[in-house]
C-alpha cells in the first residue's frame, strides 16, 4: 500500500478528510525525525492512535509523532485550532494538552521544540 492509500485509510478511520496542510505534512515528514520528535509514517498513524485511544480521549485530534520521552505530538485533524500540542501517552485528554506551537508549519520551521 502506498502513502496515498494509507492516508485514505487514516481519513476513513478519522471519519473526515484531514486538512490539506496536514495531509502534505504527513507525506513530507512522516517517518522522519526533527529535533526530539519522531513523526509517524502514514502507515503508522492509525495504529498509534488506536494504541493511545486518541479518538476516545481527545476526539478530533491525532497523534502525529512523539518526543521519545512518553509524550505524543497532537494536532486537530482539521487544524482547527491550528495549535500543536504535546500530551503524555497515559493521559491523552484535551485538558492535559500543552501547547508547543501556534501553527504546524511555524513549529516545524522552529525545529519542533517540545518544551
Amino acid at each position: 500500500m502506498n502513502d496515498a492509500a494509507h492516508l485514505a485509510e487514516l481519513e476513513g478511520w478519522y471519519g473526515a478528510p484531514l486538512a490539506a496542510p496536514l495531509r502534505a505534512f504527513v507525506l513530507a515528514h512522516g517517518g522522519h525525525e526533527v529535533g526530539a520528535v519522531r513523526f509517524y509514517a502514514a502507515d503508522e498513524i492509525v495504529e498509534r492512535n488506536l494504541t493511545y485511544e486518541s479518538r476516545e480521549y481527545c476526539p478530533g485530534y491525532l497523534a502525529l509523532g512523539d518526543d521519545g520521552g512518553g509524550r505524543a505530538v497532537v494536532v486537530h485533524g482539521e487544524l482547527v485550532p491550528p495549535t500543536v500540542f504535546v500530551v503524555g501517552h497515559g493521559s491523552m485528554s484535551e485538558p492535559d494538552f500543552i501547547a508547543v506551537g501556534a501553527q504546524l508549519a511555524d513549529w516545524l520551521d522552529a525545529g519542533c521544540p517540545v518544551d
